[in-house]
């Protein structure tokens, strides 16, 4: 939840995801004590895809920081393996549960430390769960917050 909190972009750095879309941000619409109101956006080609999510925070999973579930009979559950002490950065493993389960890991990061590499104890901690993973950020991503 703590990762959450914050009014900067959610940057996805690095994911082990197959996927050709770039630029993918979260960004924090309203936040409750027990869920979460998020837009995510990003481009796919060269459209901007952007989506309204609701997050739930599990209680009862002590590393969960959201359950997020979006249209009827597609889940995904993200989950926060390891965040550096001031929240910049973070590991979070995402589980699909459309045709069987699916695991992917992101390496994501909060606001402007995004221009900056990885700080080296987040990316050490995201080696450990994923070798090759793809670096969809790019320095031309932050225009994407612009346009509507």
């Amino acid at each position: 939840k703590s990762f959450f909190s914050t009014k900067d972009p959610i940057w996805t750095h690095t994911t082990s995801g197959n996927t050709n879309i770039r630029c993918l941000v979260d960004k924090v619409n309203e936040m409750e004590t027990k869920s979460v109101l998020f837009t995510r956006s990003c481009y796919n080609q060269k459209y901007k895809v952007s989506r309204m999510f609701k997050g739930i925070f599990d209680k009862d999973r002590k590393k969960a920081y959201g359950r997020h579930k979006f249209r009827e009979g597609m889940n995904f559950q993200e989950d926060l393996l390891f965040a550096t002490d001031d929240y910049r950065c973070a590991v979070i493993m995402v589980t699909t549960t459309v045709c069987g389960r699916h695991r992917t890991y992101d390496l994501r990061i909060r606001g402007a430390y995004v221009i900056l590499r990885p700080p080296a104890k987040c990316l050490e901690e995201y080696l450990k769960y994923e070798k090759h993973g793809k670096v969809i950020y790019e320095p031309s991503c932050p225009s994407i917050l612009k346009r509507q």
